[in-house]
């Protein structure tokens, strides 16, 4: 045992905390790739049933595990690699599209809103600010990789209001512990249409490196990256940092997301 190191004695001896940790990561891998493995099977009903305990085991695993004390790699601003992101989403999704605003007329919308069962029933408060208010709110700026489920990643520097910031700015209720990212990409599915969103647990929109995103590599957001507005969140997979972002809900349960509906796990941080 090093120096200073400390350890949680049991009835076998005891165990560091480093490997109690090692082993809930673990744990986070195991429910992740069962859960990837058994997306194709998801119509039964007992498998269903699999699949969600995994799903709600991983993300209240991943949670235990991850700490905002942990932050992602960040680089010179000379290091960026804009021939290896890649445009995703609507963008480049056969029968997709984007909700188009013009731009005087874009607003964010952020609430919060108590829901039973996913169904709203009440809205606490709702408010809506235009890009030029987001760029006057705290910034963050700041180099770091992008990766994503597909394998591959790239640096990018993202410029934007400061994620935990502007919440802060909101009075929230205690019972506000989920925060809903509902986004203008239109993404086609068997059933039609749908919106691309994603949640985060409130500990992990707190977290100090997320970003919402109005520039990137020193420009204006283009189109192909999300404009005019998106979450860039690097301790977690691509798929979470939303693109072409217009509400923000904070709200008491999770409504998971576009990819989590397809039985993608909610929890996937590094």
């Amino acid at each position: 045992m090093k120096k200073g190191e400390k350890r949680i004695m049991g009835s076998r001896g005891g165990k560091s905390t480093s490997s109690r940790r090692g082993f809930m990561k673990m744990l986070v891998a195991c429910a992740s790739a069962f859960m990837a493995g058994c997306s194709r099977l998801n119509e039964e009903p007992g498998v269903q049933a699999v699949l969600s305990w995994f799903d709600r085991l991983n993300h209240k695993v991943g949670l235990i595990t991850d700490s905002n004390h942990r932050l992602a790699r960040t680089y010179p601003r000379s290091a960026v690699q804009p021939e290896q992101m890649r445009p995703n989403g609507s963008v480049v999704t056969p029968n997709s599209r984007i909700i188009e605003t013009p731009p005087e007329e874009w607003r964010l919308v952020v609430g919060e809103a108590h829901l039973r069962n996913g169904q709203m029933m009440k809205r606490h408060w709702a408010r809506e600010y235009t890009l030029a208010q987001l760029r006057e709110m705290p910034v963050l700026e700041q180099t770091v990789e992008h990766i994503c489920v597909e394998g591959w990643s790239a640096i990018c520097h993202w410029r934007g209001v400061h994620l935990a910031r502007f919440i802060e700015m909101h009075r929230l209720r205690p019972e506000s512990r989920y925060v809903f990212f509902l986004c203008d990409d239109m993404l086609a599915t068997a059933n039609g249409h749908e919106r691309y969103s994603v949640t985060f647990d409130l500990k992990q929109a707190m977290h100090p490196q997320n970003v919402l995103a109005y520039e990137y590599n020193g420009e204006t957001l283009p189109l192909e990256h999300g404009a005019p507005l998106r979450l860039a969140s690097p301790t977690n997979v691509g798929w979470k940092s939303a693109k072409f972002l217009r509400y923000v809900f904070f709200t008491n349960e999770d409504l998971g997301g576009f990819w989590e509906k397809q039985g993608y796990p909610r929890y996937y941080g590094f």
